[in-house]
């Protein structure tokens, strides 16, 4: 019989490697696949975990292959409450029972699919001092769901800053948020499994295989 262990890693790393792919192309999004799919077969608490060492190794690769682009004004306001955000979220995440995150994660995807779907914002206006709010619920989604991307695209795409401008201004704060994140995890133990430092190695290696050929906005 083959371990447990290397069961779940062979089953996460096509995971990982979907959702790097994923991320390479749009800046944001791949939690919204991997977490759901990763939880067919492992606790939440653990794809957290996991997901958020991977992801920070993505976000890193993408925000320094694009630093250049980052729209400065926009990571200010984005940044500290993202991390404040990170905070609240760890906290609701060790309190909340496992059933209401779950539905409340499905709540989260639906409603993101269908703002994708169904929105224009053609003509809509909106006020810079709301990158502090969408900067505060995407540090909450991050921690909670491992996605903080979709309030930061929904702020984001409001402004026309460009599509290399949207990604990279994304990625950076993804390494801050998912830094703190990482922090945060560690500090209320979801780090401490050695399951979770073993299964997210091997994914490490996949991020730049898949992200080189992302394409060039």
């Amino acid at each position: 019989m083959m371990p447990a262990e290397l069961q779940t890693m062979l089953v996460l790393l096509p995971v990982a490697s979907l959702g790097s792919f994923v991320y390479g192309v749009t800046g944001f999004g791949s939690a919204l696949i991997t977490i759901p799919l990763a939880y067919l077969i492992c606790s939440l608490p653990f794809v957290l975990a996991v997901f958020a060492l991977l992801d920070i190794v993505n976000a890193v690769r993408v925000g320094l292959a694009q630093s250049h682009a980052i729209v400065r004004d926009e990571a200010r306001r984005l940044i500290p409450c993202g991390i404040l955000g990170v905070l609240v979220g760890t906290v609701r995440l060790a309190v909340l029972r496992t059933q209401i995150l779950l539905f409340a994660l499905g709540l989260f995807v639906v409603s993101f699919a269908l703002y994708s779907l169904l929105a224009s914002e053609a003509g809509l206006q909106i006020g810079a001092h709301w990158g502090y709010l969408a900067g505060f619920f995407g540090g909450i989604t991050s921690a909670i769901f491992g996605a903080g991307g979709p309030p930061y695209v929904i702020y984001l795409s409001l402004w026309p800053h460009g599509k290399q401008a949207m990604r990279a201004t994304l990625s950076a704060t993804s390494v801050v948020s998912l830094a703190a994140r990482i922090v945060a995890f560690a500090l209320a133990g979801l780090l401490s499994p050695p399951d979770v430092w073993r299964t997210a190695a091997p994914g490490a290696g996949y991020p730049r295989r898949a992200l080189a050929g992302r394409p060039r906005a």
